[in-house]
């Protein structure tokens, strides 16, 4: 009677944007308008992204291509703490690096398993 009814493909796919939402922001990310956001990087689309995962100390073993990408030959210099994880979110040619507490293992790695899951048409929780 009012508005237009939604689909069961629809009701689905607004659960799923709504877990993702919810366990992104118990990660310590924001999803905003179907995008991971962060300061002073651009946005990049949930749908199609794939997530990393890096504990400080494996992560500053090494200069990850992504690193060099993200801030140029300062990536050399720059100390990674080792009380941190570092997400990177990639979805094509868009890269986003989001340092995490460590805390948050367990609640990144649900997120990412969410998102790697959907990208590799595993479970999309129907």
């Amino acid at each position: 009677m009012f508005g237009s009814k939604k689909s069961d493909e629809e009701k689905a796919a607004d659960r799923r944007r709504r877990q993702i939402t919810a366990s992104a922001a118990a990660a310590g990310l924001t999803v905003m308008g179907g995008q991971f956001r962060a300061p002073n990087q651009e946005p990049v689309p949930v749908e199609g992204a794939r997530i990393t995962i890096e504990r400080g100390e494996e992560a500053g073993k090494r200069v990850t291509a992504t690193r060099v990408l993200l801030t140029g030959v300062f990536a050399l210099m720059m100390k990674k703490d080792m009380n941190q994880l570092f997400i990177t979110i990639e979805n094509g040619e868009q890269v986003m690096l989001c340092p995490v507490p460590a805390s948050k293992e367990a609640k990144a790695r649900v997120l990412a398993t969410m998102i790697n899951g959907e990208a590799a048409g595993v479970d999309k929780g129907e």
